[in-house]
């Protein structure tokens, strides 16, 4: 875990202020009335709970509502003030990186992509982020509100003891660098690194097409292979950070017919080498040099352009896609039988919304030999958002404030200052 998430100490006022705030913010406007015989505790105790919170700003009173059915005085209500609070988001990749302002409710007030030249100095590409989080800083509304965290989001395995990345085949220049400790010197807040994929499943479980369900696995497809794994609503790390990382699977374990892939597997050493975009598009080339019905153009072909194809029902490219979504269908099987989830998400560029790669995945899963599991879980694309890092990577920072059901009363008091008798 990133943090120490237990209960704390069990004070009942610092629990109700708590409770109370989450209470607000998921299921406001609410009076004061209402919130008294919900939350089952006194009228003059949500008072004074909702009056210090009137006071700090964090929630704020709206008009009236209606009165009840024997009339009598409408009651004022009360909603949470998501700009009472903000979180910034940072998703960096071998050549890019976005960065979003967001608040507590994970609205992303603005967004900004960077360019940079693969192996640039992480030093060097801060310095982009960091004019642009302190444009951030002098919003209007930003300057009043409280500045709750940053959220990075970054290919790699992430050692949390000291916020660095340890382990990254796609930027192993930056291993080691003392990302967290560079952003925290310079804005004085805490910040969270985290692995992209495991971000990308956490944006995809709060606010997503994941929302709501306990146990998911987001299955990253495209330039290689990855998953974000949530168990009992909570995004599963593993000890050494390193779970999901099913990439490393070794197909020759699991493909007994070669012939079967025969466009597609060529003695690849792992899954992620083997359902690379770029073998694709070599299996095309191979199809067409072969001779396979197609009416798919030889030259500039891609990945978009096969799917399309798929979709028409084009031989070879309807061939492509079976191949690839059969492969896909054996991870999900694995991670299946060993994990039991209830959905599975596909997630990527153009290739997780493809229905016709889709249709293939869900086949090889139903095939599989243990039959109860793979028919109880649904399998279905993500939501497809370019922004599911950067949700990810805000969620990192409201995670323990509001969405896990254990309550972190020492970071709720950190972040926002409840004042103490």
């Amino acid at each position: 875990m990133i943090r120490d998430a237990g209960f704390g100490p069990r004070l009942v006022r610092e629990y109700n202020e708590l409770n109370i705030l989450r209470f607000i913010k998921n299921e406001g406007p609410i009076s004061r009335a209402q919130l008294a015989k919900k939350y089952k505790i006194s009228k003059a105790a949500v008072s004074e709970i909702i009056n210090d919170l009137l006071q700090q700003g964090y929630i704020r009173e709206m008009g009236v509502g209606n009165s009840t059915a024997l009339g009598g005085r409408r009651p004022i209500m009360i909603e949470f003030n998501p700009k009472s609070g903000y979180a910034i988001g940072i998703e960096i990749k071998r050549d890019h990186a976005i960065i979003a302002l967001g608040d507590l409710n994970a609205n992303i007030h603005q967004s900004e992509q960077i360019e940079f030249s693969q192996g640039s100095p992480l030093q060097n590409v801060l310095e982009k982020i960091f004019l642009i989080i302190d444009s951030y800083q002098a919003v209007r509304w930003v300057k009043q509100a409280k500045p709750v965290g940053i959220g990075v989001a970054i290919p790699g395995l992430i050692n949390y003891r000291t916020g660095v990345i340890q382990e990254s085949d796609t930027l192993k220049e930056w291993q080691n660098f003392p990302l967290r400790d560079v952003l925290e010197n310079r804005y004085n807040v805490e910040t969270i690194i985290e692995n992209d994929v495991k971000t990308q499943a956490l944006g995809e479980c709060r606010f997503g097409n994941g929302k709501d369900r306990d146990h998911v696995i987001y299955l990253w497809i495209g330039d290689g292979l990855g998953a974000g794994i949530i168990i009992n609503r909570e995004l599963y790390r593993g000890i050494s950070a390193s779970a999901g990382e099913i990439g490393y699977y070794e197909p020759g374990w699991f493909i007994s017919d070669r012939d079967e892939f025969g466009l597609l597997y060529t003695n690849q050493k792992n899954f992620g080498d083997l359902l690379a975009e770029a073998v694709l598009l070599d299996g095309a080339r191979k199809g067409l040099e072969r001779g396979l019905e197609t009416s798919m153009p030889i030259h500039n072909l891609s990945v978009n352009q096969i799917i399309h194809f798929a979709d028409k029902n084009d031989p070879l490219a309807v061939e492509l896609l079976r191949e690839y979504g059969t492969l896909v269908g054996v991870v999900c099987m694995n991670l299946i039988n060993v994990l039991n989830p209830e959905l599975i998400l596909i997630g990527g560029h153009e290739l997780a919304h493809s229905k016709t790669l889709l249709k293939f995945i869900r086949k090889q899963v139903k095939s599989s030999a243990l039959r109860t599991p793979g028919h109880a879980v649904q399998i279905k694309s993500a939501t497809g958002w370019a922004t599911a890092g950067i949700m990810g990577a805000i969620g990192l920072i409201l995670e323990d404030l509001f969405y896990m059901e254990r309550l972190n009363v020492a970071r709720y008091r950190d972040v926002f200052g409840f004042r103490r008798e």
